[in-house]
């Protein structure tokens, strides 16, 4: 049975006045100035009766976590189904694809001195083993980097690796890597265990997977908080010998999932596809309010709001809310090779991920020639809506690890919002702390607000720019830096 939140309100429509605007914008030569009463119209109606921060407070309250493969994560597929239904989307479907789902169980973590014991709080990482037990000599790893591995050398076979899941003291220029690469480089120098040190004060554990292809792991790795690290790391420092006991139980298996998708078929060029997409799942250990549900339930809003406007954006918006991306970007992995077999992938122009984002102030974008100066005249113009909310800024970096890494690698361009959330939400994101009072409301609204306008502005565009060839790919992540991570996680299709 569907499920539909109670919050749901009905849509106001706009004023005859405004319906009578935006039929005489319809008849506009297509450029960015013809875009702006347009833009002025869609911007009243993405505040009146704004949901997506109600929607997601009745989730967290009713629903709870969002994790693959659980009975929440199945209630979350449901309820983002009925939303896009009841705010009248006229094309929703569901996309089936089987992971394996992994789930937590016990773990315990001991460090000793030859002459005690001492407990420490910890939390296992995603895809480790479904049971284990490891007594091994702990050695500081410092951030997990290939120098720091090559500093342990031998040493590091059969020992259990402390690891920062962050960057502390790094030389200058320094690039961090995830979790899950640090991880495979620390395994194949010969870890036993790896212990990774969360960077967030107060005692915060952090979760996330430590699989760089979603397999499960053969040595178990955990989370402890920042103080317990720089405990160990005082008394490694001063020459004690300490070993690690850590043990854990876990669970796995295979599961069926689903990335529910809608979309507002294009009036102009409904061949041509802009999709907008975020995560809906979220680990376990609290409701994943901000990662992500601050991105996948304003893209729930997004498309209440573009589907009370009373003319459709000319290409075709397709939105999309992915499940299993915590756990190895499992769901847009799969819609992607869909996407590759059925020829749908050329259809896509672009993939607009949401992922974490909140009062945009600007968009990065990953793409060829052209696409820069598109997205700069885009914010241009979203600035006459707003300039004391929205600043407009551009970014060209490219990044990996979210569901836009797919599409990337695919050729297809990429956006993101350029979003800064502050301490307090970083410092909780994958942990027990991330959790609905950390949402600002109005955050979710402006993403509805800017992104959609930059939605509306590439829909109106009388061509957009191509996908990456294989060389402009490979040089452009060549010159991102992104070489060695996707090398490490089997991501590199280059010899």
């Amino acid at each position: 049975m569907p499920i539909i939140p109670a919050p749901l309100q009905s849509i106001r429509c706009l004023p005859l006045a405004s319906l009578l605007l935006l039929a005489v914008c319809q008849h506009l030569a297509v450029d960015v100035r013809a875009q702006i009463p347009l833009l002025k119209a869609f911007n009243r109606t993405a505040q009146t009766d704004a949901m997506g921060y109600r929607w997601l407070r009745w989730s967290s309250e009713r629903i709870g976590h969002r994790l693959t493969g659980s009975a929440q994560g199945a209630m979350a597929e449901a309820a983002a189904d009925s939303l896009f239904r009841v705010s009248g989307l006229p094309q929703v479907m569901r996309f089936p694809f089987r992971a394996q789902a992994w789930s937590r169980g016990t773990v315990q973590l001991t460090v000793g001195d030859g002459e005690g014991f001492l407990h420490l709080q910890a939390v296992a990482l995603a895809n480790t083993p479904l049971s284990a037990a490891v007594d091994a000599p702990l050695l500081d790893a410092g951030n997990g980097l290939p120098a720091d591995l090559d500093r342990l050398g031998e040493q590091l076979k059969g020992a259990a690796a402390l690891v920062n899941i962050g960057l502390v003291a790094a030389t200058e220029g320094a690039r961090n890597l995830h979790r899950s690469e640090k991880a495979k480089l620390a395994m194949d120098r010969g870890a036993a265990a790896l212990i990774f040190v969360n960077q967030a004060e107060g005692r915060v554990l952090l979760t996330g997977t430590a699989s760089i292809d979603g397999a499960l792991i053969p040595v178990p790795a955990a989370c402890i908080a920042t103080e317990d690290g720089s405990l160990l790391r005082n008394r490694l420092a001063t020459g004690q010998a300490l070993t690690a006991r850590l043990g854990m139980s876990n669970q796995s298996a295979m599961v069926e999932a689903n990335n529910v998708i809608a979309e507002i078929p294009g009036s102009r060029m409904p061949q041509e596809v802009i999709m907008i997409g975020g995560h809906l799942d979220s680990w376990d250990l609290a409701t994943g309010a901000t990662d992500n549900g601050l991105g996948s339930f304003s893209i729930l809003d997004l498309a209440r709001a573009m589907n009370a406007m009373p003319n459709r954006p000319e290409r075709t918006i397709r939105f999309v809310l992915f499940m299993g991306e915590e756990q190895g970007l499992l769901g847009s992995r799969a819609l992607v090779e869909h996407y590759r077999e059925t020829g749908e992938l050329a259809r896509v122009k672009c993939m607009i991920n949401l992922d974490m984002s909140g009062n945009p102030q600007g968009f990065g974008v990953g793409g060829p020639d052209g696409w820069a100066g598109l997205l700069r005249s885009a914010c241009d113009s979203i600035r006459t809506v707003d300039t004391a909310a929205f600043a407009g800024r551009l970014s060209e970096e490219v990044w990996l690890h979210s569901d836009h890494q797919p599409f990337l690698m695919a050729g297809v361009p990429v956006i993101y919002p350029l979003s800064d959330l502050g301490k307090h939400v970083y410092g909780c994101y994958h942990s027990s702390c991330d959790d609905i009072h950390l949402v600002d409301p109005q955050a979710m609204v402006n993403n509805v607000r800017f992104v959609g306008a930059l939605a509306y502005m590439l829909a109106a565009a009388p061509s957009l720019p191509p996908h990456f060839n294989q060389a402009q790919l490979k040089q452009r992540l060549i010159d991102s830096g992104l070489e060695q991570p996707l090398r490490i996680g089997g991501d590199w299709p280059w010899p």
